[in-house]
């Protein structure tokens, strides 16, 4: 096979199905309020068909990333049609049945994100492959703006309805796109396993036992979680120091905006000796000026800028160690590591989500917790590999290009 070939229409059409999973993720977060009065019931129940995401999350990612391994075209297809039946079973009339298509969609999430390094590794030639994982990645980032901009238009226009109906149709597109595309074979490995069995316990400990791993883990942990969290409660935090909700929505916006175009342009910037741990080192830097001027207090433009910083070199942390892990991992357990990274992301979002919660009466202390946890987790962003400035052969490059110093 020549080593330069890709098939580009099968990572788009799998960056559009991404980005559904969190359209229809975030669908109820800008409209909370107007959600519970139409359906009659509390905030916190609405809150909740968002919060079932990360928790299932947690639960399957692992699972279903032994699962990609073993059969990448069916665990993909079956993440597709959960996401497709999910979204339609929300159009019936009634909390409960958003609730169950919110839940069939939360599970049927793990099995499309996870395959975000395998597909590349299938289907994109070795030098491109960070490409194609930042395509994946910031497709998620890019459901998440569009849902929260197109809901409450539609809302106004006619509804809990129209959204649902809309959504329902662009989840089944997108299906259909992709399961077109995935009748093409792979240009590389195997999509399917080696049909040997291997204890999913052993196999996990084999992965976790490599210092890479727990590192990656870690660092996903601490930035994904820390973004996760500022999206959370950054209304709440700033209120204090006399930013509105218009001021923080439009901050969210600017930071996510910035943080597709970091996702999408970094990764392959990133390649390429220590540049990846400049940026992770960096990204964890203005974190902590952040949030420690939103303890003390700034001025718009400077809260707006650091927002806009934060989520350029943030939010490009993930496709970055997803793009190392593709490059360091056997092409056999490209799912399971994806499955165990993207967990702790979550978990991380859980996590430090969680914690603030538990401290908002206490503004400052809250804060606090989260600057001095991305102070302690900085020189773990130092030990991050690097790539010779110039890679090697696609053939050996799985065993040469990263090393630690």
């Amino acid at each position: 096979m020549n080593q330069t070939t890709s098939r580009w229409s099968v990572i788009i059409a799998y960056a559009a199905l991404a980005a559904v999973t969190q359209i229809l993720w975030v669908t109820f977060t800008p409209v909370t309020t107007d959600a519970a009065e139409q359906w009659g019931v509390s905030v916190d129940a609405v809150g909740w068909l968002s919060l079932v995401f990360p928790l299932i999350y947690v639960l399957l990612s692992i699972p279903f990333g032994f699962a990609a391994d073993r059969s990448f075209r069916g665990a993909l297809a079956w993440g597709a049609g959960l996401t497709v039946v999910g979204a339609f079973i929300r159009v019936v009339p009634g909390y409960d049945y958003s609730l169950a298509g919110q839940i069939a969609i939360a599970v049927g999430q793990p099995l499309v994100l996870n395959a975000v390094n395998k597909i590349a590794v299938l289907y994109v030639a070795p030098s491109k492959r960070p490409t194609a994982i930042a395509a994946g990645t910031a497709s998620l980032f890019v459901g998440v703006m569009i849902s929260n901009v197109t809901v409450p238009f539609l809302m106004e226009w006619d509804g809990l309805p129209a959204v649902l109906w809309t959504q329902a149709l662009i989840s089944a597109i997108a299906c259909a796109a992709l399961l077109l595309v995935l009748r093409h074979p792979s240009l590389y490995e195997e999509a399917e396993g080696d049909g040997v069995p291997v204890s999913v316990l052993r196999s996990l400990r084999e992965i976790w036992g490599q210092r890479w791993v727990r590192l990656f883990s870690l660092l996903l942990f601490a930035g994904f979680g820390i973004f996760i969290t500022l999206a959370t409660w950054l209304e709440v935090l700033a209120d204090a120091i006399g930013y509105n909700s218009v001021q923080v929505g439009t901050g969210l916006g600017i930071m996510t905006a910035a943080g597709i175009i970091g996702a999408a342009v970094l990764p392959d910037f990133a390649m390429r000796g220590y540049r990846a741990r400049r940026i992770l080192v960096l990204s964890l830097a203005v974190s902590t000026v952040l949030l420690i001027f939103l303890a003390t207090g700034l001025p718009t433009w400077l809260f707006m800028s650091l927002l806009g910083l934060t989520g350029l070199l943030l939010l490009a942390d993930l496709p970055i160690v997803l793009s190392f892990a593709e490059a360091k991992a056997e092409p056999q357990a490209a799912g399971a590591v994806t499955g165990l990274l993207l967990l702790f992301g979550n978990l991380g979002g859980i996590v430090l989500s969680l914690l603030v919660q538990l401290l908002l009466d206490e503004r400052v202390l809250a804060i606090s917790v989260l600057a001095v946890i991305t102070v302690i987790i900085m020189p773990f962003a130092l030990r991050f590999p690097g790539l010779p400035a110039r890679k090697l052969p696609a053939e050996t490059e799985k065993k040469q290009t990263i090393y630690f110093n």
